[in-house]
């Protein structure tokens, strides 16, 4: 009796990780944006190298140990490995074994997890609840280098174009819905001054 009822909570605990796990991957397959897919760490620059590079073998995927790598599809069919921070964010590990993994050249050697560069963090004003005059310090906690990459100044999260490695762990502590504080991909920045080419006018 004692081994049917283990049998029974076995199955049942099994069936529960399994829609568990089916239900991230439908939620992550329905919120990741094409455009706002982050490249491994230390993937080439500009992009266009990348994507000529990266051949989408996935050698990287099985190495991350927080699984935040996955392979997606380019228009014209090819794939590439990108991170949504969505889904999954970069822990920055230390010995990132992904680049160590990644025989083709795409994802260049870094010395130091701190000198990753996949994004930079934004956050926007008219959601932060700090904003709001709400207390909420979870963003900086989240970051893996507080009072350099994120401080708080009064009361409310700063981004330091310099230190913020685009990691995304922010931006999946952050509890409003959808997240206040978001990661530009580095693309997507003026290379140099770390700005959103959106909101870069030259002097």
């Amino acid at each position: 009796m004692v081994k049917e009822r283990t049998s029974r909570r076995e199955l049942f605990t099994s069936w529960v990780d399994i829609l568990r796990e089916a239900t991230e991957t439908l939620r992550a397959e329905r919120r990741s944006d094409p455009a706002k897919l982050l490249r491994p760490p230390g993937a080439l620059t500009p992009d266009e190298a990348y994507l000529e590079a990266c051949t989408g073998c996935g050698d990287c995927l099985p190495v991350c140990p927080v699984d935040a790598i996955f392979l997606t599809e380019l228009e014209n069919g090819r794939a590439v490995a990108v991170i949504d921070p969505v889904r999954k964010p970069c822990f920055l590990c230390t010995d990132l074994h992904c680049i160590a993994a990644c025989t083709e050249g795409a994802l260049q050697p870094v010395d130091d997890p701190r000198r990753v560069r996949i994004g930079i963090a934004r956050v926007d004003p008219r959601r932060c609840v700090t904003f709001k005059g709400q207390v909420c310090t979870l963003c900086f906690k989240a970051c893996p280098y507080p009072d350099d990459a994120i401080t708080m100044v009064g009361a409310r999260p700063l981004v330091s174009s310099g230190a913020c490695t685009g990691c995304g762990l922010c931006e999946l502590a952050c509890p409003t819905a959808p997240a206040s504080i978001t990661i530009v991909p580095e693309r997507n920045l003026v290379p140099g001054l770390r700005v959103p080419k959106s909101e870069y006018t030259p002097g």
